[in-house]
């Protein structure tokens, strides 16, 4: 091979790796173009022609789709089939090379040189059908492997499938003459790496109408196994609240749930790993964030939350401080508590004032103030107040079920 073919094929490769790594909306901005250039009008319909796949069609009106979803994943008694946001993407364009030749030469008698226009509009049209033809056999991919999980939607359902895996069974399927592309139509090339740069920011409604990003549809093994952890934990959470459970389970007891539920053999190990990836405390931490505040928070005593008591009581230091209602008890979701703020502040004696303050930026704990009498107790935290409300938070969620009523966001 040719420096000058090597180089020309080196070229084509990085133009297609472009075309596949185009977000969705300027690929079809893109195909827009094609399709309205004046040498694509002159040769469509006579010579160039276009031919829809198998197991796809385009929406009439993709108005219901967010910008990144490529269609609605749909099913029938033949199995799933993609709704497109437009046709453009659910069809490749085919040329009458017998035609065309007899186009040139006509232009050639004419006087007029029309080969480099029609080269170039060649190449956009092969990587056009590159795209689509990829795409549509990555959804139909992901379709036949993930059955279970877009009937039901529930994540449990999901199955481990590689990049390197739904490479191979496109190469596999693409030989498959109308199967899931037109006859004679073929992946000349496919590997992970394209299918990588193809889906990075693709996502596609299920048949819920959710979307769902396609990456989430390609999980690892050690995903499925993450997935399912954090549903056991889930499931915990539950039966705690419920008071079918009393405490947290252990990682062999997460292992064992693993093998009886799902039947998946993994070490307890593994377990912890994937545990800590999630960042999910050990069950150690767990049970005792279930009391609030947990043993080791040394809170000073109750004080009137007025501007005499916080002058006189509150140190101007940083630290984590604590608001609860005197008169009156939240509903929360696991039990009642009059705890309404948990915050942290480099300077409590002046945070405390402001929130008595007429201007204080929190409405609903200045609401709060205003029509019920309030106390107020800290601690004193040099180093790391920001984390330690954090980690109270965290705490006061697990034992009662929510954020304290007014604290508005998570810290």
């Amino acid at each position: 091979m040719s420096n000058d073919t090597s180089c020309t094929r080196l070229i084509g490769i990085i133009i297609l790796a472009r075309t596949l790594s185009l977000p969705l909306t300027k690929y079809e901005a893109m195909v827009e173009r094609v399709e309205a250039s004046p040498m694509f009008r002159q040769l469509w319909p006579e010579i160039i022609s276009t031919t829809v796949f198998p197991r796809a069609q385009g929406i009439e009106c993709a108005g219901d789709l967010v910008p990144n979803a490529i269609g609605q994943l749909q099913g029938d008694q033949a199995g799933f089939y993609m709704s497109y946001r437009h046709v453009r993407l659910a069809r490749e364009y085919n040329i009458d090379e017998g035609k065309m030749r007899r186009w040139k030469q006509r232009h050639l008698l004419s006087g007029k040189d029309v080969a480099n226009d029609i080269q170039f509009l060649v190449r956009q049209l092969w990587h056009i059908n590159v795209r689509n033809r990829l795409t549509h056999m990555v959804l139909m991919g992901i379709a036949e492997h993930q059955r279970s999980y877009l009937s039901s939607g529930d994540v449990r359902h999901l199955k481990p499938l590689s990049q390197v895996a739904l490479a191979r069974w496109i190469r596999e399927k693409s030989q498959a003459n109308g199967c899931f592309l037109p006859p004679n139509s073929k992946i000349e090339l496919v590997d992970s790496s394209m299918i990588s740069r193809l889906i990075r920011d693709m996502s596609v409604m299920g048949l819920q109408g959710q979307e769902i990003p396609v990456r989430n549809l390609l999980p690892s093994t050690r995903d499925i196994h993450k997935r399912l952890i954090k549903a056991i934990i889930e499931e915990e959470k539950d039966l705690i609240r419920q008071g079918g459970a009393r405490r947290a389970y252990t990682d062999k007891e997460i292992k064992e749930r693993l093998r009886d539920q799902y039947g998946i053999s993994i070490s307890r190990r593994t377990v912890s790993v994937c545990r800590q990836e999630l960042r999910i405390p050990s069950s150690y931490t767990r049970n005792s964030h279930r009391t609030y505040p947990p043993k080791l928070v040394c809170f000073s005593f109750y004080y009137p939350m007025n501007m005499a008591s916080v002058k006189a009581n509150a140190p101007e230091l940083p630290g984590i401080y604590e608001i609860s209602l005197v008169d009156m008890g939240i509903g929360y979701p696991l039990c009642s508590s009059e705890v309404v703020y948990i915050g942290s502040a480099k300077n409590l004696r002046k945070r405390l004032t402001d929130h008595l303050r007429p201007g204080s930026k929190n409405t609903d704990l200045k609401d709060l103030l205003n029509d019920h009498r309030a106390v107020f107790r800290y601690v004193v935290n040099p180093n790391g107040a920001r984390t330690e409300e954090k980690r109270l938070c965290q705490c006061f969620i697990m034992a009662y079920g929510a954020l304290p009523l007014c604290n508005r966001i998570r810290p």
